[in-house]
């Protein structure tokens, strides 16, 4: 039975690894704080305290329970990098390193499109990377870092927007009024694709995979946010009117369906459950 480790039980390590539990995974799992811990081991999860601030603070027997897996899954956001890009980026090498001591031979980590910037047009894989924002620019040297590795094979998921149990961009805009780019497409992907995508790659025989992960639809945001803050019971937001018709950045998320056969659960964002 394969044994995985997943650090950040948050609100997609945790479905996560309910999800992996529940398939036949041996799951082990971190927190920051000890009410975490004691709350994923209620859950069935083995759970143990892990600081990365950034130095990785955790006792060496917890350490080497978390870490004697088969693979190594990465959720830590990286959107809070605004004033401590650095201390991400630290983070997660050294809990990476350590993780190259113990010999896990897998890793998944989870980055963002902000990779991309704010391009136009289709957006695949091979785009060249052009980054704006602080988390972004932090994403891209990570993941060069994270593909250099000798001994190792990390896959990389660069998500789309995040959609799931409380959390639905259709709250984001509700009740705002002129709104630009309103003919720019949306770019989604549902919490249940994910754990899904990275189930199908722990499944892979090899690693060392880039993949975008994104709904293969993509409304525009005129239509797409009045329909589902009504849909939520919310004020509607309004758009300016766009003579530009510019479709904006699109996710292509189709190349990990090619390859590894992979299928969208959801793919079409309005369409994806509101709660």
């Amino acid at each position: 039975m394969k044994r995985v480790a997943i650090v950040g039980l948050g609100w997609l390590g945790m479905p996560l690894a309910m999800s992996l539990t529940a398939a036949g995974y041996w799951v082990t799992g971190s927190k920051t704080t000890q009410d975490g811990v004691d709350a994923a081991k209620l859950s069935g999860i083995d759970g143990y305290l892990l600081e990365l601030t950034p130095e990785l603070n955790c006792e060496a027997e917890d350490l080497e329970a978390l870490l004697n897996v088969d693979a190594l899954v990465i959720t830590l956001p990286a959107s809070r990098t605004a004033t401590g890009e650095g201390k991400y980026l630290s983070a997660v090498q050294q809990l990476v390193d350590s993780a190259l001591a113990y010999n896990v031979p897998r890793m998944i980590f989870t980055s963002s499109t902000s990779v991309y910037g704010d391009r136009s047009g289709k957006t695949c894989e091979s785009t060249p990377l052009e980054p704006v924002s602080v988390a972004g620019r932090t994403l891209q040297e990570l993941e060069s870092w994270l593909h250099n590795l000798p001994g190792t094979s990390v896959d990389i998921l660069r998500l789309s927007g995040l959609v799931g149990p409380k959390r639905h961009p259709g709250r984001f805009l509700a009740g705002k009024t002129g709104l630009a780019n309103g003919c720019q497409g949306v770019n989604l992907v549902h919490l249940d694709d994910v754990i899904a995508a990275i189930t199908l790659l722990l499944q892979t025989p090899e690693g060392g995979h880039i993949y975008n992960l994104s709904a293969p639809q993509h409304p525009a945001r005129n239509q797409f946010y009045p329909q589902v803050a009504n849909q939520l019971g919310l004020t509607p937001p309004t758009f300016l009117a766009d003579e530009s018709q510019n479709q904006g950045k699109l996710i292509d998320g189709s190349k990990i369906c090619r390859e590894l056969g992979f299928a969208y659960r959801y793919p079409d964002p309005t369409r994806m459950p509101l709660s």
